[in-house]
């Protein structure tokens, strides 16, 4: 056996004749993976977390408030050394005290403590969805480069069949030392080519697996299948992202917690009604000592009304300032809705755009095959140089290259679209994914 067979063999041993147990990836199960074992997904939902825990009525001001103190005080009194009095009181006292009326001040702080919590939750699912596309890129990166691979693969072959027969014709005086050292050229390119595409397969594996949380040299195959979807439609696509786009929603929601705040900021100037009341026990002995064998118990309830009068224009001033924020806040959703139609139309006639260039790239390849395989014949029989068949060889190659780097790219703007209208992981959080395959 030759050289270069024994090297075209090798080559097929280390890439495609892997292992039994070697991971097999589609698009769906590298989503479900990623959905699990991310770990800025996993701190995303650790922030839903934290958003829920800080919802509560609590925070709000809305329960009572119970206090238990207690205090002992030592203290000496009269004139000369001999003459001083000394004693000690102990007191303790539990108390509660729970806000009657602040101008709803609390109701609104609940309001926007809920507001808080479903903002947080857009936030997260935001975030988790851009990690998303990050792992859809990777995963048709590594897509492509394994078909890359695949056909530099067949390119090689190609070559060597090529600098086999001229071998054997140079045996029997049919061929030309140059017909021999060119095939013997294009052999070596197509070995760096095919050393070049296996380089760049592992390295989109390793990029993939750091997305997925899994070991960086974890083997694995993918599935290069693809289908799209065909029901998606320009006014149902913008209709979709308007109500439920993550980051649209997030604006929305800070909008409304903005105006939460205004009302908030109002609240001040009405009147504060607080009911309180108290337990205690106290106990005073002469000299130094803590005691409350025979205390005295005082019972305490009471209502208190505060209104501020005024405060050197501090509230109006904040409340000035929250309506200014309110209306920037209305300017900025005004302007992120004509930003988010114009992503999904611009995202949308990209797609349109690839899908056209994919079929018309289809056509070619196959006149490119077809332009091959004559020119094959041809050469055999002596009647195309080798310059024509390295030209067709070449652009059979360059066409199924064409044609995997247009379905990728048509397949990544699909998932982009479906990101912009929400609907790439609508229910995340139980770990479910959309299957786009």
């Amino acid at each position: 056996m030759n050289k270069p067979m024994i090297l075209i063999l090798l080559l097929s041993l280390t890439v495609l004749w892997l292992p039994a147990e070697v991971d097999r990836l589609n698009y769906s199960r590298a989503l479900s993976i990623a959905l699990k074992e991310n770990l800025k997904i996993r701190m995303a939902r650790n922030n839903i977390l934290i958003a829920s825990r800080n919802a509560h009525i609590g925070n709000a001001g809305l329960l009572p408030k119970l206090e238990l103190s207690g205090d002992a005080s030592y203290q000496e009194g009269g004139i000369g050394f001999e003459e001083r009095e000394t004693s000690t009181t102990t007191s303790t006292q539990i108390q509660a005290s729970y806000t009657l009326f602040d101008g709803l001040g609390n109701i609104f702080n609940w309001k926007k403590l809920q507001s808080g919590k479903r903002l947080g939750h857009l936030e997260a699912r935001n975030q988790v969805e851009q990690i998303l596309l990050e792992v859809s890129a990777a995963y048709y990166s590594a897509a492509s480069a394994y078909e890359q691979m695949i056909i530099s693969e067949e390119m090689l072959q190609i070559s060597q069949e090529r600098l086999v027969r001229a071998r054997k014709r140079s045996l029997y005086g049919r061929a030309t030392t140059i017909e021999v050292l060119s095939a013997q050229v294009d052999f070596a390119a197509d070995q760096v080519i095919l050393n070049r595409t296996r380089f760049l397969w592992e390295e989109a594996c390793r990029n993939l697996n750091v997305l997925l949380n899994r070991e960086v040299n974890h083997p694995f195959l993918v599935e290069t299948a693809v289908s799209f979807q065909t029901d998606l439609q320009l006014e149902n696509l913008k209709a979709r992202a308007l109500s439920s786009n993550a980051s649209f929603l997030s604006t929305l929601e800070y909008l409304r917690q903005l105006q939460l705040d205004v009302k908030i900021s109002s609240s001040v100037f009405y009147p504060r009604l607080v009911f309180s009341a108290s337990y205690g026990l106290n106990q005073s002995i002469g000299g130094w000592g803590i005691s409350l064998n025979d205390p005295q118990e005082n019972t305490r309830i009471g209502l208190n009304l505060q209104l501020n009068l005024f405060d050197g224009f501090k509230n109006i001033v904040q409340r000035k300032i929250a309506k200014i924020e309110l209306k920037n806040q209305e300017l900025t959703v005004h302007d992120q809705r004509l930003t988010l139609e114009k992503n999904v139309i611009n995202v949308y006639e990209a797609y349109k755009n690839n899908l056209l260039e994919l079929d018309l790239q289809k056509q070619y390849v196959e006149a490119a095959e077809l332009n091959f395989k004559r020119t094959q014949e041809l050469y055999n029989l002596g009647q195309v140089t080798t310059t024509q068949f390295r030209e067709a060889q070449i652009n059979l190659i360059r066409s199924r290259s064409n044609v995997s780097t247009a379905k990728y790219e048509a397949k990544l703007k699909e998932i982009e679209l479906i990101q912009l209208t929400g609907q790439l992981i609508p229910d995340w959080s139980s770990g479910e994914t959309r299957s786009n395959q």
